[in-house]
């Protein structure tokens, strides 16, 4: 695919109205040239189909304009709210458009992963918060539980005072390919663990 913008002929920096207006302006010229005849018609209606698909991107770039505008770089409280409500997908998205990668980016990020039972992502994120942010007892406690739960596939939950819950959490596969079944979850305890150990991080946002 081409540049969107250049299929509009202007620039990343053109106003959004700019951009509106040249998009209606080629679509009404491309709409009434495909239906001519011959290679004429054939052209323009191939033209109309790449000036679709480069709006489509064009309008992407809007959306996520829009998100750091209004979430800025630092307000991670709306972000918080939707993981608690199992949003993963828009919440990942909020994150996405936050350009300051902070230490509590990368950890609402690792709990996004966590929520999604990747945790082999969840770990790399939640120690990049760590290295960020060394003197932080929330980022290091969730840590140290997450190294428990991969470290140790016999762990109890007893043993760090997990409550137990109604069922197991479901088992999905790993981003990396890994299955989180198997050895590292094969009993109920350490699926209560895991469950207790997001609570916990979840918990201790914002």
């Amino acid at each position: 695919m081409k540049d969107p913008y250049n299929e509009l002929g202007l620039s990343p920096e053109a106003s959004e109205e700019e951009l509106r207006a040249r998009y209606e302006e080629l679509k009404a010229q491309y709409g009434e040239q495909r239906f001519k005849s011959g290679a004429e018609g054939n052209e323009g209606a191939r033209k109309l189909s790449e000036l679709e698909s480069a709006w489509a991107m064009i309008c992407a770039d809007f959306e996520k304009k829009k998100a750091q505008e209004t979430f800025g770089d630092g307000d991670y409280g709306l972000i918080d709210d939707l993981i608690k409500k199992g949003s993963y997908d828009e919440a990942q998205s909020r994150l996405d458009a936050i350009s300051n990668r902070t230490a509590q980016w990368h950890y609402l990020q690792s709990i996004i992963f966590y929520k999604r039972e990747w945790l082999t992502d969840s770990r790399k994120q939640l120690s990049l918060a760590v290295e960020m942010e060394p003197s932080n007892d929330k980022y290091k406690s969730a840590l140290e539980k997450l190294d428990l739960v991969m470290g140790n596939p016999q762990a109890d939950a007893r043993t760090i005072g997990v409550e137990p819950m109604q069922g197991p959490p479901p088992v999905q596969q790993q981003q990396d390919g890994q299955m989180c079944g198997g050895n590292m979850l094969s009993n109920c305890c350490l699926a209560y663990c895991l469950t207790d150990c997001c609570c916990s991080m979840t918990r201790c946002c914002g």
